[in-house]
């Protein structure tokens, strides 16, 4: 694994880290966060007028992708509650 790859490996595994229990009691809340902040990573990663170079378009991506995991899971866990509530 180069620096890169470790470097995103860690700020994915750190961003679903500090989600992890909230996305378990609150994934309402969690999922309009990590929206709001997909939607400002998205914005800054295609404002590369000053040029961040690969170590930070590859941070950039790595927020990003960890954010969209969050996003899916938050997604996943209030799909199942829904259904859970329509079978009760």
């Amino acid at each position: 694994m180069n620096f890169l790859q470790g470097r995103s490996a860690d700020i994915v595994s750190e961003t679903l880290s500090w989600f992890g229990a909230r996305i378990e009691t609150e994934p309402a809340v969690v999922l309009e966060q990590a929206e709001s902040e997909l939607q400002t990573h998205y914005v800054r990663y295609g404002n590369d007028w000053t040029g961040r170079g690969y170590v930070g378009d590859s941070e950039q991506e790595a927020v990003i992708a960890a954010l969209e995991a969050v996003r899916a899971e938050c997604l996943e866990r209030l799909q199942r509650k829904a259904s859970n509530l329509r079978f009760e």
